[in-house]
């Protein structure tokens, strides 16, 4: 950033204010975060930055699942991948591939994926983090 930029975004942030949901400023426009208007389109270098930080917070969410530790990277990285997209909260909510997840049982949790309305949903992401999560074998998208 220049310096400019440096003296400018303190200022922004206090007088934008910061909320974490999407509402209808002042003029009407739906907004989120720090007066990001969200009618303008987003650039995709600033879409990539975001989708990274929400990647990293979803993999940093991850660390505190109880079978975390005894997955490999690439059954990590489908978790992550499940949690970027429904969210933690949902995510906890697929009690049974948790279950399956805690006993090491990668062939339940697979099933337990695909006998989901979220595998409905999604389809062939659900295969493929299905693929990677019974197999631990990359699946390409």
């Amino acid at each position: 950033m220049s310096i400019e930029s440096d003296i400018a975004l303190p200022r922004i942030k206090e007088a934008e204010g910061f909320r974490m949901y999407p509402y209808k400023d002042t003029v009407g426009v739906t907004t989120i975060g720090y007066g990001c208007a969200l009618d303008v389109g987003w650039p995709e270098p600033f879409a990539a930055a975001v989708v990274k930080l929400q990647v990293e917070n979803a993999a940093m969410e991850c660390q505190s699942l109880p079978f975390w530790s005894d997955l490999d990277t690439l059954r990590r990285s489908a978790v992550i991948e499940m949690v970027f997209n429904l969210g933690m909260t949902k995510f906890l909510q697929f009690r049974k591939l948790i279950a399956a997840l805690q006993k090491k049982d990668y062939v339940a949790a697979a099933a337990e994926m695909m006998s989901s309305k979220w595998a409905q949903q999604v389809r062939g992401r659900a295969i493929r983090l299905a693929h990677i999560m019974e197999t631990g074998v990359d699946a390409p998208c």
